[in-house]
């Protein structure tokens, strides 16, 4: 694999584990992550925005955050 591979599977991971806790401040926007750094907004493009800011040179993950009353299945 290569860095760019490792980095979002080690964030993709880091998401599962933690979306629990991601909903408790995120419910209901989009997040943006990077080497476990979340960035979120009400859009994708307003979190994938803030997040090249801080990271110009890597793609963030991006993911939906349910609300807390949402089931996952």
């Amino acid at each position: 694999m290569v860095p760019q591979q490792k980095r979002k599977h080690s964030d993709f991971n880091w998401l599962n584990k933690n979306m629990h806790k991601l909903q408790n401040s995120y419910a209901g926007k989009v997040i943006a992550v990077v080497n476990k750094t979340v960035s979120a907004g009400k859009t994708a493009l307003e979190a994938y925005n803030k997040s090249k800011k801080l990271f110009p040179f890597q793609e963030p993950l991006m993911s939906a955050v349910p609300s807390k009353d949402c089931l996952l299945l």
